[in-house]
């Protein structure tokens, strides 16, 4: 029942019907109704043993808390009782959520529920982002973001979704997450499933090339990167992300004509140093959840989730933040490795989904750069999912097989060393582009 509710839940925040479909629904709690509801039952089942434990528990159940701690700390270290109130009902009910789905998602099954609801209802945005295009209109009647012609480029139209993904950036970046899962729709893989696959692929594709995103491109590119890596042996998968990660930096040197032609990138670029000067200045618990638009120009969000989460809740709240996402993709390459050897149909698509999940997370890694959505829904299920998949692989294995995340080592000393490398990669990558830029 659990799992039931979360995939509702889940459905209803992709395809968004409150805002376009049954208006009438606006403004009514379903969302809370409904997650309310699951608390009980997750509550029943885990008394009655109906969920599968994790055979070596997950870290994430005590980076969530620390991380809703950490919202609040952001707050608190200032005195500032407005912000404190008004950060605990958002951030509470974000990480409340990802705890409960990630309890519920306790066997392979669920695993592949999820991509299938993720790419049914992507493909949903896909296909109104089309009609966006070639009818001028979408569902009910939404038009598209009409963009003024300037001196060096002609008016064009930028295809967007509803609510939360009411920006073209953050529906391209939503139907990029989602590419990876198109290929694991199925349990088994034959050329059926993959052609089914490879048209939703090609639907996302087209959708996202409909957005004019350039955060959508660089999600895109990084997806499909990592998903050509994975033809790899599993074992060089940590020399391809740090092929990937040294690549985005290189070619922040070689960025200057694409800078120059991104309308608002002076704007951006002003904001990320705007944004690190208000780190340095509060750096240990940031500038306060929610905060960073009273130290940028204009009130304007930082257009970098990496950027927004470490200058609002400092390194403290950030350590939490960073790890969700570092934590998930060394048990996602894990659980792959660990599957290298696999032998039954629940192992081979352990392995397949492990691979997916990891390009998906990549691709938000990459477009989050230039996006500055870091505590939003869509990205907490993704934080969900790629936790869970360590947990459900070390089911599929024998008892005597160690953990694949051990907390004390992958956690308090490599998610350590990670988050500290990560707020430094964006600080350099930073002062290269404003270089590049600025001469």
């Amino acid at each position: 029942m659990t799992f039931f509710l979360m995939f509702v839940f889940t459905f209803l925040v992709l395809w968004r019907p409150q805002e376009w479909l049954i208006p009438w629904m606006f403004g009514f709690p379903l969302l809370n109704i409904i997650f309310g509801i699951s608390l009980f039952s997750l509550f029943v089942e885990s008394r009655e043993g109906v969920l599968r434990p994790a055979r070596h528990g997950l870290p994430q159940y005590y980076l969530l808390p620390g991380l809703f701690f950490a919202a609040l700390m952001s707050h608190v270290a200032w005195f500032y009782w407005v912000g404190f109130v008004n950060t605990i009902e958002p951030v509470a009910r974000i990480t409340l959520f990802t705890m409960v789905l990630l309890a519920s998602l306790d066997r392979p099954s669920r695993l592949r529920r999820m991509a299938l609801v993720i790419v049914v209802m992507t493909a949903v945005m896909a296909v109104h982002c089309l009609l966006q295009q070639q009818r001028g209109y979408g569902f009910a009647n939404a038009p598209p973001l009409y963009i003024r012609a300037t001196r060096t480029t002609p008016a064009y139209f930028r295809s967007q979704f509803f609510g939360i993904f009411e920006d073209p950036n953050d529906t391209a970046q939503m139907l990029s997450i989602a590419l990876p899962f198109s290929f694991v729709l199925f349990k088994r893989r034959n050329l059926f499933t993959f052609l089914i696959g490879l048209g939703f692929a090609w639907l996302l594709v087209a959708g996202i090339l409909s957005t004019g995103s350039r955060g959508g491109w660089v999600a895109l590119l990084g997806t499909v990167a990592m998903m050509v890596a994975l033809i790899l042996p599993a074992r060089w998968t940590p020399y391809a992300l740090g092929a990937l990660a040294l690549g985005g930096l290189l070619s922040t040197s070689l960025a200057g004509p694409w800078l120059e032609a991104t309308p608002y990138t002076y704007d951006r670029v002003q904001f990320w140093a705007e944004a690190n000067w208000a780190f340095k200045s509060r750096p240990i618990f940031g500038v306060g959840y929610g905060m960073i638009r009273e130290y940028t120009t204009r009130a304007a969000t930082t257009h970098n989730a990496f950027v927004s989460c470490y200058s609002e809740l400092g390194l403290f709240g950030y350590w939490f933040w960073f790890n969700l996402l570092f934590l998930g993709i060394m048990g996602a390459w894990r659980s792959r490795t660990a599957m290298k050897n696999a032998v039954t149909p629940e192992q081979k698509y352990l392995r397949r989904f492990s691979g997916a999940a990891l390009a998906s997370m990549i691709g938000y890694a990459a477009s989050a750069y230039f996006l500055s959505r870091a505590f939003v829904f869509p990205i907490f299920i993704l934080f969900s999912i790629l936790a869970a998949i360590p947990a459900v692989t070390e089911h599929e294995l024998s008892e005597d097989t160690p953990p694949l995340i051990e907390p004390r080592r992958d956690l308090l000393l490599w998610g350590t060393f990670a988050t500290v490398a990560s707020v430094l990669y964006v600080y350099v990558s930073i002062l290269l582009i404003n270089r590049v830029y600025f001469g």
